[in-house]
């Protein structure tokens, strides 16, 4: 008997031992593999579309997917970054809600589906830009005036600073005047203040990643990976209502390492330049709530989510979609 009671109060005391473990095991197993301690950056694509940040710990890394990448947004708060590369666009956006929760949208290569290589005679089928009324819509919109800083110390070499400066100042100006050449009139309410030079640059790091909020709009040159022309960094606060994410901050950073840039891309002395305004407008476009179309099917937009290539102004002046999305959403 002696032996049995000893026995059972040995077991019990295992069970007790083996209890009091569990909860410890559960917390180490939620984590999700790619937010483990150890790794610098957190795979978007390795992540569900709704993560709570408790078997999340993000930090201060930053959440990734193809190129891109944010660090973690102040509750309450979403960001958005966009990249414009030459072989299509890639997007990512992060919203951080006040119950501790992360939702994840547009992750995975945009390039797959929608950026495949055109075909011979995909320009004929692609409708002139005032006869193509297709937009795409962002869940953002402008909601006031948006004062923004140029800085000029990074201006590329080819460029002259006010020359930059103008070009850029007319970008905005193409998106909130709504810039067409179909006639279609200005109902966008709001402008883009310019507030002069700055020694600030965008919040964009030499990864593609939106690396911090300054809380400022500036526009820069720099670096960015070797195939992306330029890239948008947008923060909004989260409103009631679908649609109404409130715009705050939106920088936006051309690549000045790879690329070659032009303020005259028609001038016969341009060879192989990215026109400075044609590609401000298009990244302008996501600031004001715009979203990407086909390049196959939509190429004679500003919105495409491609280039029309070097020494070329096409994409200064909004096409009929480019224009009937600003004036809807406003």
């Amino acid at each position: 008997m002696r032996v049995l009671i000893l026995l059972l109060a040995a077991i019990s005391l295992l069970a007790a031992g083996t209890t009091a473990r569990t909860p410890a095991a559960q917390t180490s197993g939620e984590t999700y593999e790619a937010c483990r301690s150890g790794e610098e950056t957190i795979s978007a694509s390795a992540l569900p579309e709704t993560v709570s940040l408790e078997r999340c710990p993000v930090g201060d890394r930053v959440i990734r997917d193809n190129g891109i990448g944010t660090i973690l947004p102040a509750p309450g708060q979403s960001i958005y970054v966009d990249a414009l590369t030459t072989t299509g666009s890639q997007e990512l956006e992060v919203t951080r809600y006040a119950d501790g929760t992360l939702e994840l949208e547009h992750v995975g290569d945009e390039t797959e589906a929608s950026q495949r290589e055109p075909q011979l005679g995909a320009a004929a089928r692609s409708p002139a830009a005032c006869r193509d009324g297709h937009y795409n819509n962002l869940d953002r919109k402008v909601y006031a005036d948006l004062k923004w800083y140029f800085n000029p110390r990074t201006v590329p070499s080819e460029l002259s600073r006010k020359g930059a400066a103008r070009a850029t100042r007319r970008g905005n100006v193409n998106i909130t005047e709504v810039q067409d050449s179909c006639g279609l009139p200005d109902r966008v309410k709001w402008r883009m203040l310019y507030q002069g030079f700055t020694r600030a640059t965008a919040q964009l790091g030499k990864s593609g990643n939106c690396n911090g909020n300054d809380r400022d709009t500036v526009v820069s040159f720099g670096t960015l990976p070797q195939s992306t022309l330029a890239a948008t960094c947008t923060i909004t606060t989260l409103e009631t209502g679908p649609n109404n994410n409130r715009v705050k901050w939106s920088d936006i950073k051309l690549n000045k390492v790879h690329f070659n840039w032009t303020t005259r891309p028609q001038a016969r002395s341009c060879k192989n330049r990215f026109d400075v305004e044609s590609t401000i407008t298009h990244e302008r476009g996501h600031t004001f709530g715009l979203a990407h179309v086909s390049e196959s099917d939509h190429r004679n937009l500003t919105m495409s989510d491609r280039s029309n290539g070097p020494c070329q102004s096409s994409e200064r002046s909004l096409g009929r979609g480019d224009a009937l999305g600003l004036n809807r959403k406003y």
